[in-house]
């Protein structure tokens, strides 16, 4: 028959299958069934073997296309290749290519969670920004733009170090990838994320009272722009100087308001050697009032063992609680981030004169000398925890100075040389 598209359109549906071919087309025939279904489909000889290969359905697949497509295969067998079966291959890929959401487990179980100790941020990092943005996409279907597009949905969040840890995240992904056999190449070839200028560690005074006003005005409000545990949370990091990550997942179990020792928060050393510290030594906090007052609002707050609990459950996170608050607070960089409160702990302490030994023990900083790491056990007694809470109550008097605050009987205090 000479097909044209007029002609297709008029075959009116047989009592039995018919196959007819295109006279112009070597191979090209129409299916037509009793159903009234019209497939192309396409048949040649290879290796003494009669073979057909399906092209798809009109009119979807139209003439033209058809036509195209068995000139393709045509070449393919002239060349020795068997079409037929280079597309049920292909077929076969498309169904078991991931997309995002369902390879990033694959990669947290078989790569990062075996062989890297910083596996939750990795974890963290593409739920909070490769999943939502590019999860329904399968891996191949990932474009250099669509990375590009979400780092730059990370910088313009504020985030000023983010950006670049989404971006080592997202190449890791990818290369993780190639070498498991799913892609032959990554979209993260040729983007760069520049590292931010370093930002102010220590914050200046003006700062330290923004950060503990804007905190106030959101515990205050009936609707603040500042999530309220977040906002006491954000005090706690003011008043102790620990890390963010060890405040944010602060719980209820670690917390002893009402110890003949005064009021401390013990950090386990199971989670000390996960984090940041990797000492694996557990470290006794010195609660002053302000902190206990604020540990106990959030506490009121939380429906979980998490005393700083996020609206969904869980523990708030660094990124998206305490960095996006800071944000609201400070604006654009260069700002504040979590981390800048110990950075200005440790500053302050020292210019009132504190040694760098006993600052360090405030923080919670491991010993770097094999007495320290060996054979000085960091017990939990009173003597130490009296020393830390004098540091503590030092700096409380300070930053009260600063903000302007009410002075207490615990802030008032005779800063006497630690022992």
């Amino acid at each position: 028959m000479k097909m044209t598209e007029k002609a297709i359109e008029r075959l009116k549906t047989p009592e039995q299958t018919r196959e007819i071919g295109d006279e112009s087309t070597t191979g090209l025939y129409l299916r037509v069934t009793p159903a009234g279904r019209k497939i192309w489909r396409y048949r040649y000889r290879l290796r003494g073997r009669t073979r057909i290969m399906t092209l798809g359905e009109w009119p979807g697949v139209s003439l033209t296309e058809a036509r195209t497509a068995s000139y393709q295969a045509r070449a393919e067998v002239v060349k020795g290749n068997d079409p037929a079966g280079q597309a049920q291959h292909a077929a076969s890929q498309r169904r078991q290519m991931p997309t995002v959401a369902e390879f990033v487990p694959e990669y947290i179980k078989r790569h990062a969670k075996p062989h890297k100790k910083s596996w939750k941020q990795d974890k963290q990092i593409l739920e909070r920004w490769i999943v939502p943005n590019l999860g329904k996409l399968r891996m191949d279907e990932v474009s250099r733009r669509d990375i590009v597009a979400v780092i730059d949905q990370v910088r313009d969040s504020g985030a000023t170090r983010q950006p670049g840890k989404v971006l080592a995240a997202a190449r890791m992904l990818f290369k993780i990838a190639i070498q498991r056999g799913i892609l032959e190449s990554t979209p993260c070839t040729y983007i760069s994320e520049p590292q931010s200028a370093p930002t102010q560690r220590a914050m200046t005074a003006a700062q330290i009272r923004t950060w503990w006003q804007e905190t106030g005005k959101a515990l205050e409000a009936d609707q603040p722009a500042i999530h309220k545990p977040t906002a006491l949370a954000l005090r706690v990091l003011l008043l102790t100087g620990q890390r963010p990550g060890e405040i944010a997942e602060m719980t209820r179990d670690e917390l002893h308001l009402k110890s003949p020792f005064g009021p401390h928060w013990i950090i386990s050393g199971d989670r000390r050697k996960k984090g940041r510290a990797k000492t694996g030594k557990s470290h006794a906090v010195a609660l002053g009032s302000e902190a206990v007052t604020a540990i106990r609002a959030a506490r009121a707050m939380s429906r979980s063992e998490y005393v700083f609990e996020k609206p969904s459950g869980g523990p708030i996170r660094t990124d998206s609680h305490l960095s996006v608050s800071l944000g609201r607070i400070f604006g654009q960089p260069p700002r504040p981030t979590p981390h800048s409160a110990r950075h200005t702990v440790a500053t302050e302490l020292a210019e009132l004169g504190i040694d760098e030994y006993h600052v360090g023990r405030v923080l919670g900083h491991g010993s770097k000398t094999v007495t320290g790491t060996v054979y000085i056990n960091n017990r939990i007694n009173e003597a130490a925890l009296r020393s830390q809470r004098t540091l503590i109550a030092a700096w409380q008097k300070r930053l009260f100075e600063i903000v302007g605050g009410a002075l207490t009987a615990d802030n008032v205090v005779e800063l006497a040389e630690p022992r």
